[in-house]
């Protein structure tokens, strides 16, 4: 059984919960275009590429992760570093070339995508997720690579313009992930928007992100994000009233699964590739490690080591 739960512990490490928002997003680039090359072949390069990412993430934010207590197969040894930056490597050149091998355009998408969030985002001197500028920017841009490649091979003033109600919801959604992990971040050194601006002013500015996508939304008929973005506006305004933990989790989760939601009426086996993936990652988190991940619980989930 060892045997298993190390194979397990690899595939987690690559954090697949975190594929479904930007997977969303390349369906939402699909819906709007219309057209476009097999979407397993794409789910499955850009999922390994992201994968890729995230390992990279883990290596350099072990002390975070620590505080935090998110994040702990790299942290507490689970996984050693050597392992696991060989597993980004790999990771990381089979969906850069798998995306080539779709087209040139996927895959210069893809190798943006690789330096910008993998390279940049991370690794000194750049460590552009240390910047409260840089950071939040770095993350609209992975939002827009993946609509982009959900939208080829059609590429064009209108698509761009499409995306923006998309990347205004990403935005939304991304800075306001800073506010749960803020003493875990200021103890290991960030300086992330959340504790830049403080919580209050970073969950108004994702509240008026949010109704920038529901308005850019209506204003293009895009029913996909607007009813979303629309139902989420008040979600979004309680987290900013409040500054609770409970309510900005909340506005975190509502929002991506409203969204995601809206793409799997459109895609009905998103909806059922969802639900089985649910479904395995809580057996997965409750029998390794005796976590109830992921949840609906309007709280992170945090890892105590046995």
């Amino acid at each position: 059984m060892q045997t298993i739960w190390k194979i397990l512990d690899y595939f987690f490490l690559l954090r697949p919960t975190l594929f479904f928002p930007l997977w969303t997003i390349v369906l939402a680039g699909r819906y709007i275009s219309g057209s476009g090359s097999s979407l397993f072949t794409v789910f499955s390069a850009f999922g390994i590429l992201m994968g890729s990412v995230y390992v990279i993430n883990q290596i350099f934010d072990i002390r975070s992760d620590k505080d935090n207590r998110k994040l702990f197969l790299i942290a507490d040894e689970y996984i050693s570093i050597k392992a696991a930056s060989i597993y980004a490597a790999i990771a990381g050149a089979a969906g850069i070339f798998g995306l080539f091998g779709i087209g040139t355009g996927y895959g210069i998408i893809a190798l943006l995508f690789f330096l910008a969030t993998g390279i940049f985002y991370n690794i000194s001197p750049f460590r552009w997720k240390d910047n409260p500028i840089l950071g939040p920017l770095v993350s609209v841009f992975g939002g827009a690579a993946a609509f982009f490649l959900g939208a080829l091979p059609e590429f064009n003033g209108e698509i761009i313009l499409s995306s923006s109600p998309y990347l205004a919801a990403f935005c939304a959604v991304s800075i306001l992930t800073t506010v749960p992990d803020m003493e875990g971040d200021a103890s290991s050194g960030k300086r992330t928007i959340a504790l830049q601006m403080g919580p209050g002013a970073v969950s108004m500015l994702a509240l008026i992100m949010c109704v920038i996508a529901a308005l850019s939304g209506w204003r293009l008929s895009d029913r996909l994000i607007f009813w979303p973005a629309l139902i989420s506006i008040p979600i979004f305004a309680h987290a900013a009233l409040t500054n609770g933990r409970k309510s900005v989790v909340l506005a975190i989760k509502f929002s991506i699964f409203s969204l995601s939601l809206a793409v799997g009426f459109r895609f009905p086996l998103y909806i059922l590739l969802m639900g089985v993936y649910f479904l395995f990652a809580r057996w997965y988190y409750r029998n390794r490690f005796q976590m109830e991940y992921p949840s609906f619980k309007m709280e992170y989930q945090v890892y105590q080591k046995k």
